[in-house]
């Protein structure tokens, strides 16, 4: 019994560890609790967790396919792996646990949201333009849903509807940055430069307003930087799909001027902090 009760206290502590983004202390602290209560299905769950926000990704995919497998009814488990096959770009296989996820849970929104995602960077879009649209209407207030639709809709060339999109996302969330960003490279695209340099400027002091704003600045650098490749990658292609080569071509220099934008921000904020 004290056993079990030392278990829970290990497991208690490594949540609040994780809360707190110290994640090699919360791995460490779900391993006593594993020792003292070798069956303890939270304590693995969340040691997976920790592996993945702390990017260790092999070894997050093999546990949570342990995981899995204690107990193949946990729809968040799924969401879980496919969270972590995706952050490694392996989107083919976070599609297909998402779609696990909700063959269990067919309302569990995050995996709805996610597996819009996974199949937008398969280039799978109209499929993913129906997963965005269903999500919207089974969860109209999320302004995430509505801000990646929007860069769908960018992605694909659809600027006027795009730019209606990040709108109401905007509307549905007033502190969110990244449909003002969106907005600003897709107002760049439009050749609508001025508007586009206010619209990101307004971003900007979005993010400034966040608590950790200098990390959320570094994220969004990334965040562009990355899907700057892809597209880029995306363009070598000999078959592009539903996307105009024209369009990409313009998508491409956006994006460019974007994290250029971006870069510009980052240097100015490590510059005035020395």
């Amino acid at each position: 019994m004290n056993k079990h009760l030392d278990s829970e206290a290990y497991y208690e502590k490594s949540c609040t560890s994780h809360d707190a983004c110290k994640y090699t202390e919360s791995i460490l602290l779900c391993k006593r609790a594993i020792t003292s209560k070798p069956n303890h299905y939270d304590a693995h769950f969340q040691w997976g967790r920790n592996l993945t926000d702390n990017g260790i990704y092999d070894r997050s995919v093999i546990k949570h396919k342990e995981i899995v497998a204690r107990n193949p009814t946990d729809y968040n488990a799924y969401y879980n792996l496919g969270v972590t096959l995706e952050r490694k770009d392996e989107f083919l296989k976070a599609e297909i646990q998402y779609k696990k996820s909700l063959e269990i849970n067919s309302s569990f929104q995050d995996a709805c949201h996610n597996l819009a995602i996974a199949l937008t960077k398969q280039a799978k879009y109209t499929e993913a333009l129906e997963q965005y649209e269903k999500n919207i209407e089974s969860n109209p207030d999320d302004s995430s849903t509505e801000n990646c639709y929007g860069y769908l809709k960018f992605i694909l060339g659809q600027y006027e509807e795009a730019i209606k999109s990040f709108d109401n996302a905007i509307q549905k969330d007033s502190q969110y940055s990244l449909p003002l960003i969106n907005k600003s490279i897709v107002l760049h695209c439009l050749g609508k430069d001025e508007l586009a340099a206010e619209v990101f400027k307004e971003s900007i002091g979005k993010v400034g307003a966040e608590e950790n704003w200098q990390k959320r600045l570094q994220k969004n650098v990334m965040i562009y930087q990355k899907e700057l490749r892809r597209l880029m990658e995306l363009s070598e292609s000999d078959d592009l799909g539903e996307v105009n080569r024209d369009k990409l071509e313009i998508n491409i220099k956006a994006l460019q001027f974007i994290v250029n934008l971006l870069l510009n921000e980052q240097n100015k904020e490590e510059k005035d902090g020395q």
